[in-house]
């Protein structure tokens, strides 16, 4: 049951910063390296990479929309809503 909780708390705190003037974001929240796959609604993948905390993602072939990040690290998966305006 604590293990739960823990990984619920874990997931709450991983958060996606955007920077709509440079078209890029990063994420944060997660410890180590982890694999950010960025889907459309049609659950169409666009991009696939391995990240790091805090490491700058360009999103600059993406048109304005609403997208899915999904963030796999070695313990979770943990997906986010990214609006591109």
């Amino acid at each position: 049951m604590n293990t739960m909780e823990s990984v619920t708390t874990k997931k709450e705190i991983v958060r996606l910063h955007l920077n709509p003037l440079n078209n890029t974001f990063h994420v944060t929240g997660f410890e180590g390296a982890a694999t950010l796959v960025i889907s459309d609604l049609n659950c169409i993948k666009l991009l696939k990479m391995q990240i790091s905390a805090d490491d700058v993602i360009p999103i600059d072939f993406l048109k304005k929309g609403i997208y899915i990040a999904k963030i796999t690290t070695s313990t979770e998966v943990i997906e986010r809503k990214l609006i591109k305006d």
